[in-house]
């Protein structure tokens, strides 16, 4: 498979996280290639999360291309950056796609904080 679905069919089988407790909603991704667009619908609930591929009304509509929401849903670009930077597009409730930042994988070179604090000697 590639990372874009791998990204949404994953977050199915993800356990409810504590964090998303009290965000519910629904977010539509508009993902483009070429003459082709593939839709993907998340829906929020109660810290749960599941992806369909879903052509339907959401709270919030993204617009990117395929090729570069691969980057995202590999950790190679962030979500809320990408939207600074022009390279997505959001259309109603932004605060929804805040939390995608939650959802996709961090950079392949991160460090947790008490990581880098122990490795600096800061912490034990």
């Amino acid at each position: 498979m590639d990372p874009t679905t791998d990204f949404f069919e994953g977050l199915n089988h993800r356990p409810p996280d504590p964090l998303l407790t009290r965000v519910r909603g629904t977010l539509r991704f508009e993902l483009t290639q070429g003459e082709k667009v593939e839709h993907w619908l998340l829906v929020l609930s109660a810290g749960s999360v599941s992806a369909t591929q879903a052509d339907r009304p959401a709270d919030c509509t993204v617009r990117t291309d395929r090729g570069f929401f691969d980057l995202i849903a590999k950790g190679e670009a962030n979500p809320f950056a990408s939207l600074l930077r022009n390279r997505v597009s959001v259309e109603g409730k932004l605060l929804l796609y805040s939390y995608l930042n939650h959802l996709v994988p961090g950079p392949s070179d991160a460090h947790t904080p008490r990581e880098w604090a122990r490795e600096r000697g800061l912490r034990r």
